[in-house]
C-alpha cells in the first residue's frame, strides 16, 4: 500500500498519537510524501439533512470536518482536504471528483443519523455494497469505526452495507456516521465541541493505524 520508509513513518506517528492524552494534539516534524485523504462533510447548503432541535446534521459533519482538519495539520504525513468548508452544497459525484483529480488515497464522508425511535443511538460506518469485506475499503473503515468508538464511548454499531455514491470511485472510501440526532442523550453530545473533536481525534486515529499497515 505504501512504500517502506513511510510506513515507518506511519507506525511512528501512531504510537506518538497513541501515547498523547487526547486533550493535546501530537506535533513533530516528519518529513515524508504526505497521505492524501478527503473528508467530506455531509449535505450542506438548501441540504441540511436531518434538522432536530434546531442542531442540524449539516452543521454538525462540517464542525467535525472542519476540526479533523485542524488536527491534521499536527500531522505532516497526512494531507487531509475537505469537500466543502463552508455551508454550501456540492453535488455527490463533484466530491468524489475532487478527490480523483487531487490523486487522493481514501475518502471518507462524515454524516449525522436519525431515526424514527429515539432509543436508537450509537456509531457505525457504512461501505457500498461494492466494497469486499477485508478489501482496502473495509480495512480502513473498520478501523475508523474502532477508533471512533474508542474515543467517544459510544455505542459500537459496527459495520454496514448499503448502496451509496462511493461506488462510483476506486479511491478506499467509507462513511461515518457519527451519532443519531434523534436520540437526545447523543444529540446533546454531538452538540458539544469537547465530543465533535474526540470524534475527529478517532477519524485520524484510524486513518494513521491503517496507513501505517
Amino acid at each position: 500500500m505504501l512504500p517502506k520508509t513511510t510506513k515507518s513513518v506511519f507506525v511512528t506517528l501512531v504510537i506518538l498519537f497513541l501515547l498523547t492524552p487526547s486533550v493535546v494534539a501530537p506535533g513533530g516534524a516528519i518529513q515524508s510524501t504526505p497521505v492524501k485523504i478527503t473528508i467530506d462533510a455531509g449535505h450542506g447548503g438548501y441540504d441540511p439533512g436531518s434538522i432536530v432541535s434546531g442542531l442540524s446534521e449539516k452543521k454538525v459533519n462540517l464542525q467535525i470536518a472542519l476540526k479533523v482538519k485542524e488536527l491534521g495539520e499536527d500531522h505532516p504525513a497526512l494531507d487531509f482536504v475537505l469537500t466543502r468548508t463552508s455551508d454550501n452544497f456540492v453535488p455527490l459525484l463533484d466530491r468524489l471528483g475532487y478527490a480523483e483529480e487531487h490523486g487522493n488515497d481514501g475518502y471518507l464522508s462524515v454524516q449525522a443519523n436519525s431515526f424514527s425511535d429515539p432509543r436508537v443511538n450509537g456509531v457505525e460506518t457504512i461501505l457500498d455494497r461494492t466494497r469486499k469485506q477485508g478489501g482496502a475499503s473495509w480495512d480502513m473503515a473498520k478501523l475508523i469505526q474502532e477508533s471512533v468508538v474508542g474515543r467517544t464511548d459510544a455505542r459500537d454499531r459496527g459495520i454496514r452495507y448499503q448502496r451509496l455514491y462511493t461506488r462510483y470511485t476506486e479511491i478506499p472510501s467509507a462513511m461515518v456516521e457519527v451519532g443519531f440526532l434523534t436520540s437526545p442523550s447523543e444529540r446533546e453530545r454531538l452538540a458539544s465541541s469537547t465530543y465533535r473533536e474526540s470524534i475527529a481525534r478517532g477519524i485520524i486515529q484510524g486513518l494513521l493505524i491503517y496507513f501505517s499497515r
